[in-house]
């Protein structure tokens, strides 16, 4: 029997990075901030009160850190989509919420 870590193509880092999120298409002004729980050159896990569903888009600017392949001081916008959802309920309270990267793209901001 697989289990989720056994799906996972890159390692997982328990690290918490700020970051700044948009949902669908919305421009990441205005968007909202969030810290990871983990973080992975493939995705990210955080804590949010804001309503998510499995498949939608989502914006994320960030420091990915050197131990993602990022490089230090540079800010990197990566696209994704919700890939789960975990915990509460929308509209009741935090839950979690995991993000497959798609794409990434410097920020020029």
């Amino acid at each position: 029997m697989w289990s989720e870590a056994d799906q996972r193509l890159t390692p997982r880092f328990k690290l918490q990075i700020p970051f700044w999120f948009s949902m669908g298409n919305s421009p990441l002004d205005c968007g909202h901030s969030a810290t990871t729980v983990n973080i992975s050159k493939c995705g990210i896990f955080f804590v949010s009160e804001y309503p998510f569903f499995t498949g939608l888009p989502v914006r994320v600017l960030l420091r990915m850190p050197s131990e993602c392949g990022g490089k230090p001081g540079s800010r990197i916008v990566m696209t994704g989509v919700v890939s789960r959802i975990s915990g509460g309920r929308a509209g009741e309270g935090e839950f979690g919420v995991g993000v497959e990267f798609i794409y990434s793209e410097p920020f020029n901001g």
